[in-house]
């Protein structure tokens, strides 16, 4: 561990642990989080909650826009103000807050603010992508109304802290970050910048993406209490920690990191003793040190890229829901927009010391597809957009191309939230009649016909008499629907599409948009 790995981890835990002792120091000058800061985007249209720390007496006046607001604060310290619905602006103000000290928090625009997060699909940056899409995000860096706040660091608490790490982000700093380094600082999302700016172009307003992730954490990580409670979903709650426990232990940790700085500048490395868990634990300790700190800020909505880490496991559709109602309730929006991309198709069981293809599994399918698709048609404001067709690698976790991922997520939301009369997703099974040997499927959402990406007939139908072996079928497009057979079953009683972890079906409507793949459905 390096000088400068030294100084950020005992920065982070400084951070955390400062954060929870907001609720029993004075504060000697209002103090803001770093969400409320210089660079911030507020949304537009709604109540948007401006807070911080002051001390208890100590009257707080909030102004911006023509707007001034007062608060005092709580017995804790913390206090907030509710600016009235704002109108959409490019310009950048100032805000002042001012108590017993004035704080200027300049460059504020008003527009349209995301949540964007998931895991490391939706964390990666500009330097994992195809090279045509980081040179097609530096095309965009003088866009002055493209913003990110980013949580650019790793963390997680037992208990949800007050403020986290970060800072807002002006799309000129997002395209010339140099990415992953050291594992300490990371670019932002590319899913997340690609998202916004379709947003951005097509609404002519300032958009900004709170960019708050983590690869390889599962779902139960995002998840508020609230949305635990909401479900009666039974999870491990961190404990109630001790102010003064923290502050010895923290006073511990500063005298180790003091001792391994004396001496690696002499040329000796020599341990650094902390205790990891410093901030406790809990299932939720992403969102507790991540996401917890971000809230109130209003939000619009939020675009989520996650479910490779919860493949094995079959209670995907509820953890949604969990996910969809804590959200809903810390950023106090009713139904909260949620818009999912369906995992990718990968090989996961791949032998890979062999490097041999792994068997046809429907694993991926059968445990995050099915309840992906589930929580679209019954959890309100939920959505799922295909990716299979943007040329996956089905033996990397990590699709490289991720401007189509972002432009989907764009459009749904610009039809769902801001009424566009556009296309933003492909043909969905509608049902399925047999005619003599031969299936005929039906689909919905067809605007222009059906097609294929690749010209030819659509692979990856399958007819089955039992609805448990399935036999690949032959497949052509008839006008709007397509008709499937083949004389290993002839009296076909189930069909499914691209229902396997490793399957890309080819049928797309004639726009381009890829057609939802489906389960075994029973033939009328």
């Amino acid at each position: 561990m390096n000088r400068t790995q030294l100084e950020y981890q005992v920065k982070i835990y400084l951070i955390g642990a400062l954060a929870l002792g907001f609720t029993t120091s004075a504060w000697a000058d209002v103090v803001l989080p770093k969400v409320i800061s210089d660079k911030m985007v507020l949304q537009r249209g709604v109540e948007a909650p401006i807070w911080g720390w002051a001390d208890q007496g100590e009257e707080v006046t909030v102004t911006f826009a023509g707007q001034t607001k007062q608060a005092l604060p709580d017995e804790n310290g913390r206090w907030m103000v509710r600016l009235a619905p704002l109108a959409a602006s490019a310009e950048p103000r100032v805000m002042t807050v001012q108590g017993s000290n004035s704080i200027q928090v300049g460059g504020v625009l008003v527009g349209e603010v995301w949540l964007a997060s998931g895991q490391s699909n939706m964390e990666w940056d500009f330097n994992r992508v195809v090279p045509a899409e980081k040179a097609y995000a530096a095309e965009h860096a003088s866009n002055a109304l493209l913003r990110a706040f980013h949580v650019n660091a790793h963390i997680m608490a037992g208990t949800p802290l007050d403020d986290t790490v970060g800072w807002w982000k002006d799309c000129e700093e997002m395209v010339g970050e140099p990415g992953i380094s050291l594992g300490l600082q990371k670019g932002v999302s590319a899913v997340g910048f690609f998202f916004a700016l379709r947003l951005q172009e097509e609404l002519g307003v300032p958009v900004a993406f709170i960019d708050a992730n983590w690869g390889g954490q599962r779902i139960e990580r995002f998840i508020p209490r609230e949305g635990f409670e909401a479900l009666g979903i039974p999870h491990r709650p961190g404990r109630a920690l001790r102010h003064d426990a923290v502050e010895r232990k923290l006073e511990a940790i500063a005298a180790s990191v003091s001792n391994c700085l004396a001496e690696v500048k002499r040329g000796r490395l020599v341990p650094l003793v902390y205790e990891s868990e410093i901030l406790g634990r809990s299932d939720n300790g992403l969102y507790n040190a991540m996401i917890a700190p971000l809230t109130p800020f209003a939000i619009k909505g939020a675009v989520w890229y996650q479910g490779e880490s919860n493949r094995a496991f079959t209670n995907y559709f509820e953890l949604v829901e969990a996910l969809s109602a804590g959200w809903s309730e810390v950023f106090g929006v009713e139904d909260i927009p949620l818009h999912q991309v369906q995992i990718a198709p990968c090989d996961y069981e791949r032998d890979r010391a062999a490097g041999l293809p792994g068997p046809l599994v429907s694993t991926l399918a059968d445990n995050i597809w099915q309840p992906q698709y589930r929580a679209a048609r019954e959890i309100p404001g939920v959505s799922v957009v295909a990716i299979h067709d943007t040329n996956i690698d089905i033996n990397s976790i990590h699709p490289a191309h991720k401007l189509p991922v972002g432009n989907r997520l764009a459009a749904m939301a610009l039809r769902e939230q801001y009424g566009k009369d556009i296309i933003a997703s492909g043909p969905r099974f509608a049902s399925a009649t047999l005619e003599g040997a031969t299936v005929v499927v039906s689909f919905t959402n067809i605007d222009q016909g059906l097609s294929t990406k690749d010209g030819r007939n659509p692979a990856w139908f399958e007819l089955s008499a039992d609805g448990e072996v399935f036999v690949a079928a032959d497949a052509a497009i008839k006008v709007e629907t397509v008709e499937v057979s083949t004389v290993e079953v002839q009296n076909p009683q189930y069909v499914r599409m691209g229902w396997y972890d490793t399957a890309i079906p080819t049928l797309q409507d004639k726009n381009g948009w890829p057609a939802y793949a489906f389960p075994a459905q029973p033939v009328e």
